[in-house]
């Protein structure tokens, strides 16, 4: 690790919102104010005093959702509403699904520079999106001269959500993406339909057993209590998007896609949310008295071929199993982003991965996929899940729109 090789980092605290569903409970916050809610969570379970934390790192995709297109400061007013120092710097990072995990890299990479290029040893990351408030665009040039502040009136108008779900270099949509890269591994319709219902199913399960509601599942998430926009106060404590579905149900959707594998069933649910996490130098957090139950011990990122954007987590899952000395048999517990059904079965044939260790509380067709916020979340989720069955070893991962994956593995240290 760069100039300090024996760095050793640690998740100190972890928590995410509830995620909600498209034009539901969340869709009336700014990113800006799920974030601040994760955030203060994480560190209130850190127990780290904001003059601690040395550097933000904020993900977020959807730009100009917050009231006043006021996105771009995301990650300063962040820091600044949960507290931190003034001289604490912030950095937006963007990765697009793969940006929650994204931050929690770039904060790694900070804190092992050596201490004479970089003090931070202790950073707070966070990822969040409310695609519930992604906007229409007109696509008007500027008039110039004098006119500089007036625009034309022939402007195209563009839905952002429509337009980041096109990869137009590639001549191609994320959903054709995934139902190439499935047919390609043999993935049929009935096998993605049949693994969004078991997504559902688990989803539901875990929300019944949520610790919100009496059980010890879904210990990463807390309930979301703040006002909106408006000034109306907002309850929530468990996943919106969660439904009762069945196979047969699912099966009448007409696909969307060439080969049929993509349906609106099938598909992960445009959704609202943010998670955040406390990573640390272990000395530094010792030094705090900080939990550092939680290394991170290795992580991969990989590019892939535009056109199978969901193998993404292919190889850079076996990337950060071979840089962490690792196989695959040796990793407990696998979260991977169910951006589409056919997607996530293609990853799990090639990897072989056995289904009662993958997604076990359900993914992200059941939960959704608040882009951004997603890495962090199934970090979040993957951690206190170890916790809950008494796994070693985790691994967490996600394809990227454009072709690319990301995977982050982590270990509870106190079982190995």
């Amino acid at each position: 690790m760069s100039g300090n090789d024996m760095t050793t980092f640690v998740i100190s605290g972890a928590a995410r919102t509830p995620v909600g569903v498209k034009c539901g409970t969340l869709s009336n916050f700014s990113p800006e104010d799920l974030a601040v809610s994760a955030a203060n969570e994480s560190m209130r379970r850190a127990g780290v005093e904001p003059d601690c934390i040395d550097a933000t790192f904020g993900g977020n995709v959807y730009q100009f959702t917050a009231p006043g297109g006021q996105d771009i400061y995301f990650p300063r007013n962040v820091a600044l509403r949960c507290e931190l120092p003034i001289d604490t710097p912030s950095l937006l990072v963007q990765r697009i699904c793969g940006s929650g995990f994204q931050t929690v890299v770039s904060a790694m990479q900070q804190i092992a520079m050596p201490n004479s290029m970089d003090e931070t040893r202790v950073a707070l990351c966070f990822g969040a999106e409310t695609m519930s408030r992604a906007p229409r665009l007109s696509r008007a040039p500027r008039l110039s001269g004098a006119d500089f502040w007036e625009f034309g009136t022939n402007g195209r108008l563009e839905d952002t959500i429509l337009a980041g779900l096109n990869h137009d270099l590639f001549h191609t949509s994320m959903m054709v993406t995934a139902d190439e890269y499935g047919a390609s591994v043999g993935v049929t319709r009935e096998e993605a339909d049949t693994f969004a219902d078991e997504s559902h199913r688990r989803a539901r399960a875990a929300n019944e057993v949520s610790h919100l509601n009496g059980g010890d599942a879904l210990r990463g998430m807390f309930a979301f209590e703040l006002d909106n926009l408006d000034g109306d106060p907002v309850y929530l404590a468990h996943d919106e998007c969660v439904r009762n579905t069945t196979v047969d149900e699912l099966s009448r959707l007409r696909g969307f896609t060439p080969n049929g594998l993509v349906t609106p069933g099938n598909a992960s649910e445009i959704s609202d949310g943010a998670a955040s996490l406390v990573v640390a130098d272990r000395a530094r957090a010792d030094e705090l008295g900080l939990p550092t139950r939680f290394e991170i011990i290795g992580y991969g990122i990989a590019g892939v071929e535009p056109r199978v954007m969901g193998r993404g987590p292919v190889p850079a899952i076996q990337r950060a199993l071979e840089r962490s000395g690792l196989s695959k048999d040796d990793i407990g517990l696998w979260e991977i982003n169910e951006a589409f059904a056919a997607q996530a079965v293609g990853c799990q044939k090639e990897l072989g991965i056995p289904s009662e260790k993958l997604n076990v509380n359900g993914g992200a067709v059941a939960i959704g996929h608040p882009l951004a916020a997603t890495g962090a979340r199934l970090l979040v989720d993957l951690m206190y899940e170890m916790e809950r069955r008494g796994e070693t070893l985790g691994c967490a991962s996600a394809c990227i729109g454009g072709g690319q994956g990301l995977a982050v593995i982590i270990r509870d240290t106190k079982r190995g």
